[in-house]
C-alpha cells in the first residue's frame, strides 16, 4: 500500500504493521474506533452497548442494531482471531436472541444514559419503519480481526449454508514510519462483490435441505374423527415449551368463526402472557406456524387452514379452524385439561 505525496508527485510506501506492535489494544483501542466509527465495518450499524454483561459473567465487546431490526453481535481481536472466536460469539448470539424489546431500550438507555423511552424512540427512528416490529426476530454476528485463523475461516462458512449469518473483517494496520498509522478494512466473508449471490444461494441450498429432511409440509391427514382426536391429545401433551403456546393459540382461534390475521393473533398472544411485548409474541406465533407446517403434524393441518406462499419460510396468515372440526378440537382441550 502506498501513501500519494500529491505535491511531490510521488508515493510513499506503507508497511503493514501490528496492533501488538504498535501497542494498541483490542479493548481500549480497536473497541473505541468502532464505538465511534461503526460504518468502518459496515454501514448503517447503530451501536447499542459496548461491553455489555451476559449470563455466567460474560461480556461481549460491542452490541448493535441494523436497518432490518436485526441484533448484530460483533466480536473483536486484535491481530489474530485464535481458534475460538466464532464459538464464543455464537455463545454471546443466542444469549441476545431472548431479549425482548424492553430488554433492548434498556440496554440502550444504560449506554446512552437516558431513559428507555427515548432509547425507544432512537431505535426506532433509526429503523426502517416496515422492519420495526421484526426487532430482534434475528441475530447476526460480525467478526472482526487483523488475521482469521483457517478453523475459524471454515466453521463461518459451514455456519453460512445453515443460515447462520456471520460476517469475518479485517481491520489492517499500516505504518508511514513517521508516527501515522491507516487502517484498511475487508470484509473477507462473504465478499461484497459476491455478497448478493451467496445469500440467495445459501438460502436456496437451506430450502433444499430442509426439503429433503421433511420438515416442511402442506399435505394433510385424512383421519376418521377418532383417530384425529388421538393424534391430536398425543401431540398437546407432549412436554415441550412449546406446547402451551400451541394450545393458547388453538383457544384463542375457536373463539370465533372466522379467519384470524396475523396482527389480532400477535396481540391476542400477548393479552394471554404468551411473550414479554408484542414483538416477541409476533415470534412465537413464528414458531407456531412452523409447527403447523411440520411433516409430522399433518393432523393440525386437517382441522386448521391458514393461508402461505407454500414454501419453506413463507409468511402464513388468516388461520382458522375448519367449521366440521371446531366442536371435535374443543372437546380434545378440554380433555387434555382434566389430564
Amino acid at each position: 500500500m502506498y501513501k500519494v505525496d500529491i505535491e511531490n508527485k510521488d508515493l510513499i510506501k506503507l508497511n503493514q504493521t501490528t496492533f501488538q506492535h504498535e501497542n494498541l489494544k483490542e479493548r481500549y483501542d480497536i473497541q473505541e474506533w468502532i464505538e465511534k466509527n461503526p460504518e468502518i465495518i459496515e454501514e448503517n450499524l447503530l451501536i447499542i452497548g459496548k461491553e455489555v454483561f451476559l449470563p455466567s459473567d460474560i461480556r461481549l465487546d460491542l452490541l448493535a442494531i441494523d436497518k432490518k431490526s436485526n441484533l448484530v453481535i460483533l466480536e473483536l481481536k486484535r491481530d489474530t482471531s485464535g481458534k475460538n472466536i466464532d464459538w464464543q460469539a455464537i455463545k454471546y448470539a443466542s444469549y441476545c436472541s431472548s431479549f425482548s424489546n424492553t430488554d433492548i431500550f434498556r440496554q440502550f438507555a444504560e449506554y446512552l444514559g437516558t431513559n428507555e423511552d427515548e432509547a425507544e424512540t432512537k431505535i426506532e427512528e433509526f429503523i426502517d419503519a416496515e422492519n420495526f416490529e421484526n426487532l430482534n426476530e434475528k441475530q447476526r454476528i460480525i467478526l472482526v480481526s487483523k488475521e482469521f485463523h483457517s478453523d475459524v475461516v471454515s466453521s463461518v462458512l459451514w455456519l453460512r449454508d445453515y443460515g447462520i449469518d456471520v460476517s469475518c473483517v479485517k481491520l489492517t494496520p499500516y505504518s508511514d514510519g513517521n508516527g501515522s498509522l491507516f487502517i484498511v478494512p475487508n470484509k473477507i466473508i462473504p465478499l461484497p462483490e459476491a455478497e448478493d449471490y451467496l445469500v440467495k444461494k445459501e438460502k436456496k441450498h437451506k430450502e433444499v435441505r430442509q426439503s429433503k429432511i421433511g420438515s416442511f409440509s402442506l399435505e394433510k391427514s385424512n383421519y376418521d374423527n377418532e383417530t384425529l382426536k388421538k393424534e391430536l391429545k398425543s401431540s398437546l401433551l407432549r412436554q415441550s415449551n412449546l406446547t402451551p403456546r400451541v394450545i393458547e393459540f388453538l383457544k384463542i382461534i375457536l373463539t370465533e368463526n372466522k379467519k384470524f390475521d396475523r396482527e389480532e393473533l400477535k396481540v391476542k398472544l400477548f393479552e394471554k402472557n404468551i411473550g414479554s411485548d408484542i414483538g416477541q409474541a409476533g415470534r412465537y406465533l413464528s414458531n407456531i406456524s412452523q409447527f403447523l407446517t411440520k411433516k409430522s403434524n399433518p393432523h393440525f393441518r386437517q382441522i386448521i387452514s391458514f393461508e402461505t406462499g407454500g414454501s419453506i419460510g413463507e409468511v402464513k396468515n388468516n388461520y382458522y379452524v375448519i367449521e366440521n372440526y371446531r366442536e371435535l378440537l374443543k372437546t380434545v382441550l378440554e380433555e387434555i385439561n382434566e389430564e
